[in-house]
């Protein structure tokens, strides 16, 4: 090939390098060295070039895409032929492409074949083709590069597949913290209508009550005091007739004393459930204010009407330490569960008889972030069908006046406040436990 023709190629191929390099090549130098019918592909999949309308498009749309990137460009030729009779020329080249953002670096590598034509004194573009080079030796099919891809895809589905776990686990455990703190707003809601309630009783009906059970007792005597005058007088008919009317007064207020004591009792209770102590939450030695208020639960029920025998054993788990507590709130839970538990054990020898032996076993135990009190009898235990309505407020399994109904909703009430809960196991005939966990902290 003569000199002029060679220096003509030459200038052809390194005006193609810069057409791809250049941000701002200009784009109407670009007829002068490439056919009108140019065809060519580039890296992407709908980058197919028929004609040199398109060509410029695709360097059009390079430059707008490249605008603002810092990129450095490194070629090197892989190899170059000369068709015979000279008219046809062939090169391919590695194109690295160093694309900086911010002060990370991009490396793209490329490779590109160009074949040039000689017509009409002057060589032309007439067919290229671009590809993006693997990142790996020896892929021929790309099939190691899929591999990485579907073994990065497979981990990263697990990551988000844990993650999407972990997330759905915290939901859930919003959902549930959620209706916890509506349930319990609810059930504030209720004990403040309730508050009112008993305050309207308390003022409306609490002043007439005091009346009803003082005149009661003054009127019982006012009785004593006839009945020892009327012992003065001589024997008579009349005088017996008088006596059998003021026993029978007599016995009519001291009806009227103990239901008046009942409904003044239920009053303080209703008072009761609805304010809550007035204690505050501290560091509390739980397995002592056990030991001092099952003492006082036993002495007070053997100094009322109808004690019993029971066999009280403390399984006290002493690692536990000081948990913190309304110690004045909590006193009441434990003293409510012991007397129900009193309760029903008695109820239990009325039915069974002497051979019955009454057993109340109260625990504490140390678990991973909460502690565990358990307080079980041997009583006559609690059917399924009622123990989901035994924390109800004003049910109550005791016949006649003898329960209020509060004891265990106050009880249940204490607890949640404490954070608490309360689980009843139960067999009919056998036991009923009362399961508590607190937290810790």
């Amino acid at each position: 090939m003569d000199a002029i023709k060679e220096k003509l190629l030459s200038d052809t191929v390194q005006r193609v390098l810069d057409m791809i390099v250049q941000v701002n090549f200009p784009l109407d130098s670009i007829d002068a060295f490439v056919v009108s019918d140019v065809m060519g592909f580039g890296t992407t999949v709908d980058e197919k070039i028929l004609g040199l309308e398109g060509l410029k498009k695709l360097i059009a749309d390079q430059q707008v895409q490249s605008k603002g990137l810092d990129l450095k460009f490194k070629t090197s030729l892989i190899h170059s032929r000369i068709f015979a009779r000279e008219n046809a020329a062939f090169y391919s080249y590695d194109f690295t492409i160093t694309i900086k953002i911010g002060t990370e670096e991009t490396f793209l590598p490329l490779r590109f074949s160009i074949v040039f034509e000689y017509m009409d004194d002057q060589w032309k573009l007439v067919h290229w083709h671009g590809s993006q080079a693997v990142n790996s030796e020896g892929d021929t099919w790309h099939r190691n590069e899929l591999v990485r891809k579907n073994e990065a895809l497979q981990k990263l589905v697990g990551e988000k597949t844990a993650d999407l776990a972990q997330k759905n686990a915290q939901l859930e455990k919003a959902i549930q913290t959620l209706k916890e703190t509506q349930d319990q707003l609810i059930q504030q809601e209720k004990l403040a209508s309730l508050g009112q309630l008993t305050a309207g009783i308390a003022h409306e009906i609490k002043n007439p009550l005091n009346f009803v059970n003082n005149f009661s007792e003054l009127s019982t005597d006012f009785i004593d005091e006839i009945e020892v005058e009327l012992e003065k007088t001589a024997e008579s008919p009349e005088k017996e007739n008088i006596k059998e009317l003021l026993h029978d007064i007599k016995s009519n207020l001291g009806k009227i004393r103990h239901h008046g004591s009942r409904a003044d009792s239920i009053v303080k209770s209703m008072l009761m459930h609805s304010r809550g102590g007035a204690g505050t939450v501290e560091p509390t030695d739980l397995n002592a204010l056990i030991r001092e208020y099952a003492n006082l639960a036993f002495h007070g029920m053997r100094a009322n009407k109808n004690p019993i025998n029971v066999d009280i054993r403390l399984d006290l788990d002493e690692t536990i330490g000081l948990v913190s507590l309304n110690a004045e709130d909590f006193s009441r839970v434990v003293l409510n569960l012991i007397k129900n538990a009193f309760d029903a054990m008695r109820d239990k020898i009325s039915v069974v008889g002497s051979d019955y032996k009454a057993k109340l076993e109260i625990r504490t135990m140390n678990l991973p972030n909460k502690v565990l009190v358990e307080v079980e009898d041997n009583g006559p235990g609690v059917p399924e069908e009622i123990r989901d309505k035994l924390l109800m407020p004003f049910f109550t399994t005791k016949k006649g006046t003898e329960g209020t109904g509060l004891g265990l909703s106050i009880t249940h009430d204490i607890i949640k406040s404490h954070l608490g809960s309360l689980e009843i196991e139960s067999s009919v005939g056998e036991f009923t436990r009362f399961r508590i966990e607190l937290p810790i902290n």
